[in-house]
């Protein structure tokens, strides 16, 4: 499932006070039924959560909340690249990494998210090594390992093309401005990595703030 306009409106009507579907389904003109399945659908990706009869938004949705437009746009786009990820247990991330680096037949992946936060600052191992590779060469990645029903650390995500890219300490990684939009758009490890790269800390729960201060 992709976010479409009325997720996102959903996601606004939330952020604007608690939500139950009823009144949702007033204020976007849409069936209740269709209402209720998308905030089921926004609350397991992790947009929305539900206290007892109505909706609110998550800190994840609160920050998206206080983004510029393009930001959030980006970050709409690049969960939805992140939802297709492919993952495989290689035997660690460092052997993931070895692996993409020998199976390479080029410039085939690109490295990204925490891994290529770790690569720019040597700052949080990361769990696992995530790449960007083209759909075209998936089946060829996948023989790195074997699907992953748990933990992973080796996360493809495939893609029509691959994104912009430099070659930093002979990896190829994600710039700069991409690499701190996929941290926004998942939190989490994402914030301490964002602070290492000097990025702008968005508002964060308290016990994000206490590991950072």
């Amino acid at each position: 499932m992709g976010i479409d306009e009325s997720s996102l409106f959903l996601i606004w009507l939330a952020l604007r006070g608690p939500l139950t579907p009823s009144r949702a389904a007033i204020e976007a003109s849409l069936p209740k039924t269709t209402v209720y399945r998308k905030m089921r659908e926004l609350e397991d990706r992790g947009w929305l959560r539900r206290e007892e009869n109505v909706f609110i938004p998550t800190d994840r949705a609160k920050i998206i909340g206080k983004m510029e437009a393009e930001d959030v746009l980006g970050v709409f786009h690049i969960e939805k690249l992140f939802d297709r990820a492919v993952r495989l247990q290689a035997g660690g991330w460092k052997r993931s990494m070895e692996l993409l680096k020998e199976s390479s037949e080029g410039d085939d992946y690109v490295l990204c998210y925490e891994t290529a936060a770790y690569i720019r600052t040597g700052f949080q191992t990361p769990s696992a090594a995530f790449a960007y590779v083209r759909e075209r060469d998936l089946e060829r990645w996948i023989s790195l390992g074997r699907r992953a029903h748990g933990l992973a650390d080796l996360v493809l995500i495939p893609v029509r093309e691959l994104p912009a890219s430099e070659v930093i300490s002979g990896w190829p990684v994600v710039t700069e401005e991409r690499l701190k939009l996929e941290l926004i758009t998942w939190l989490g490890r994402g914030v301490l990595d964002l602070a290492a790269l000097g990025g702008k800390i968005p508002t964060v729960v308290e016990e994000m703030t206490d590991v950072l201060y």
